[in-house]
C-alpha cells in the first residue's frame, strides 16, 4: 500500500475512533475500514510501524483491545512529506498533500506554514510558476533575475543604491571617465570548487556586449584587457561615470568559461554567489548555502520555492509572500519604488490630445467607453496580472470596435506592429542604470520617433552617462520621461510598489527594488 493510501486509511480510522485511547475489537476496526479482519490486522501493523498509532491486541476472538491514535492525520501527512522531500521524491510530496481529495494548493500552503515551526535552517516560499532559465543573458522575469543575483557574482553589487565591491574590491577611472581599472579578489571559487579566472570575467562581459538584447546598453565598451591575474581595464568609446553601477546588474554576472566559451548548465547553472542550486524541478526550486562564498556567507541553509500553478490567479507582480493564511503571525514590508507601468502609443493618430486622454482615463478606470475610432487598433501587453487587467479595460472600452487585435508578450519582447504597448519599467537596484536599461534596450525608438527626436534621445542618454553627479544624471533621464509624456508617446499609468508578507519568525527582510529581498540575510528566530 502506498503512503497516500495509508494516510487515507489512517484518517478513516481516526475519524471512527477519535484521538487518544479506545477499547475496541479487531472486528470493529475491520468494519470501520471496510475490509476483512485479516487485512485490518495488516493495516494496523503498518500504521503502528509508522508510529501513527499503538495497537495492543488481546488474545482471543471478540476480546477488546487497546487502540491509541497518536497524532492527527494531517501531522502524519506532514511527516511523510518531509520524508519524501528528503528522499528527493518531490512529486510524491504534492500527491500526499491531496490525500482524501484535499485541495493540493491549499494544503501545501498550510504545510509551508507548519514547517517553519520546526525547521530553522529552511525558509519555504509558495510560488506560482516554474522557474525559467537562470542564464544571466536570457533571463528577463523579475524572480529569475533576483535568483541570478544570489547564484552568480558580478564585479560590483548594488545595496539599496550604494554600489559596493563584489568580485572587484576596488575600481578607478581616468579623468574623462572612459578608462576604468577594476582590481579583483583573489582565490574566488565557483560552487563546484573550480577556481575563477580573470579570463572568465573578460569572456562573460564580451559575450554580454555581443548579446542582441543587451548590446545597445553595453555597446560603448570598446575593449576589456587583462592587466594581471587580479586586474582588468575596460575602455569606453564615450564617458560613463556610472559603469561600476551598470556592471552590478543581473545580466553582467560572471560565468565559468572553458576553451573560449561560457559553460552553463541550463538546469543548474554554476556560479560563485552566496547560494547554489540544489534542486530545480517543476515542483520545487531549492537554493543551498554556498559555504565557499568569497563574501559573507548566508545565514540560512536553504531557501525553497514551492511551486503550484493555482497560486497564480491571486499573485500580483507587486507582492510576494513567505507563507500565507496566517495574518495574526505575519508582518508586511514594502518598497515603493520598484518601477512603473506604462502605455506606449506608437500610432500617431492615437496621440491626439483628446484620444490619448480618453485611453488614459480607461486605464485609470475613469471611463470604460472610448469614442468612435475609425481605424484598426492593435495593442500588446506584458504577461503579468497588472498588464492583463489593463488589457481587459481596453478590450471593454473597444468592445464595439470591429478591428481590435491584442497580443500578450513576455517581458522584453517588443511588438513592432502594436499601436499601443502596455508594459513596465523595472527599477532593479540602481534607478539610474535601470532607466538607462529601459531606454537603451527598447529597440523601437527609431520607428516611433522622427530622426531628429531619435538623435535627441541618444544625446540625452549619453549626457546622463557623462554626468558624474548621480542625482543630476538621473534628472536628465527623468526629463526624457517628461518629454515623451508631454508628446503623449509614453505615459506612466502608475508607480509600482512591492510588498512581502512574512511570519514573525523570519528575520532580516528588507524589500529591495528588485522586488524581493536579500536571501542571504534571512534567518529564522527560535521560540
Amino acid at each position: 500500500m502506498n503512503n497516500k493510501k495509508k494516510l487515507e486509511t489512517y484518517e478513516l480510522l481516526f475519524k471512527y475512533f477519535g484521538p487518544g485511547e479506545s477499547e475496541t475489537t479487531l472486528a470493529d476496526v475491520a468494519t470501520a475500514l471496510g475490509c476483512t479482519s485479516r487485512h485490518a490486522r495488516t493495516l494496523l501493523q503498518q500504521m503502528s510501524a509508522l508510529e501513527w498509532l499503538v495497537w495492543q491486541p488481546e488474545p482471543g476472538r471478540g476480546k477488546r483491545s487497546l487502540l491509541v491514535c497518536n497524532q492527527e492525520p494531517i501531522n502524519a501527512c506532514y511527516q511523510l512529506m518531509e520524508d519524501a522531500l528528503e528522499a528527493g521524491k518531490h512529486e510524491s510530496v504534492f500527491k500526499l498533500a491531496g490525500f482524501n481529495d484535499r485541495h493540493v494548493s491549499s494544503e501545501l500552503k498550510k504545510y509551508l506554514i507548519s514547517s517553519t515551526q520546526y525547521d530553522s535552517q529552511a525558509i519555504r516560499i509558495p510560488f506560482h510558476r516554474e522557474i525559467k532559465t537562470l542564464h544571466p543573458h536570457y533571463a528577463f522575469d523579475r524572480t529569475e533575475r533576483h535568483l541570478i543575483l544570489h547564484v552568480f557574482q558580478r564585479l560590483t553589487e548594488d545595496d539599496f543604491g550604494e554600489i559596493k565591491p563584489s568580485l572587484a574590491h576596488h575600481w578607478e577611472s581616468d579623468e574623462e571617465g572612459t578608462n576604468w581599472t577594476f582590481y579583483l579578489q583573489s582565490g574566488v571559487q565557483y560552487q563546484d570548487q573550480t577556481p575563477m579566472k580573470v579570463e572568465d570575467i573578460v569572456l562573460s562581459l564580451q559575450v554580454l556586449i555581443n548579446n542582441p538584447y543587451w548590446r545597445s546598453l553595453y555597446e560603448h565598451i570598446e575593449s576589456i584587457d587583462v592587466l594581471s591575474p587580479e586586474s582588468i581595464r575596460i575602455s569606453l568609446s564615450r564617458p560613463d561615470w556610472h559603469l561600476a553601477a551598470l556592471l552590478g546588474r543581473s545580466e553582467a554576472s560572471i560565468m565559468p568559461s572553458q576553451y573560449g566559451r561560457l559553460i552553463i548548465n541550463p538546469e543548474a547553472p554554476v556560479g560563485s554567489g552566496s547560494f547554489m542550486i540544489d534542486i530545480a524541478s517543476s515542483r520545487l526550486f531549492r537554493l543551498k548555502r554556498n559555504n565557499n562564498y568569497s563574501g559573507k556567507c548566508a545565514l540560512i541553509e536553504n531557501i525553497e520555492l514551492w511551486i503550484h500553478p493555482d497560486w497564480a490567479k491571486d499573485k500580483l507582480c507587486s507582492e510576494g509572500s513567505f507563507f500565507l493564511d496566517q495574518p495574526e503571525q505575519t508582518y508586511i514590508t514594502t518598497c515603493n519604488d520598484v518601477g512603473y507601468f506604462y502605455m506606449m502609443i506608437k500610432k500617431p493618430q492615437l496621440r491626439d490630445r483628446i484620444v490619448s486622454k480618453a485611453i488614459i482615463d480607461v486605464l485609470q478606470e475613469k471611463r470604460l467607453i472610448l469614442g468612435e475610432i475609425h481605424y484598426p487598433i492593435t495593442f500588446s501587453y506584458d504577461d503579468n496580472n497588472e498588464c492583463r487587467y489593463y488589457a481587459q479595460l481596453l478590450d471593454q472600452a473597444l468592445a464595439n470596435h470591429q478591428h481590435v487585435t491584442s497580443t500578450c508578450v513576455s517581458f522584453g519582447e517588443q511588438q513592432k506592429e502594436a499601436d499601443i504597448s502596455l508594459g513596465g519599467i523595472r527599477i532593479e537596484g540602481c534607478s539610474l542604470t535601470s532607466l538607462l536599461a529601459f531606454f537603451y534596450t527598447y529597440s523601437l525608438w527609431s520607428q516611433i520617433l522622427s530622426q531628429p527626436l531619435y538623435q535627441k534621445l541618444l544625446v540625452l542618454l549619453h549626457q546622463a552617462q557623462a554626468t558624474q553627479d548621480k542625482q543630476q544624471a538621473e534628472g536628465v533621464l527623468r526629463s526624457i520621461l517628461t518629454w515623451l509624456s508631454d508628446d503623449r508617446i509614453l505615459t506612466m499609468i502608475r508607480q509600482e510598489s512591492f510588498k512581502l508578507t512574512a511570519p514573525l519568525k523570519i528575520q532580516g527582510i528588507r524589500v529591495n527594488n528588485v522586488g524581493w529581498c536579500d536571501f542571504s540575510k534571512l534567518w529564522v528566530k527560535s521560540h
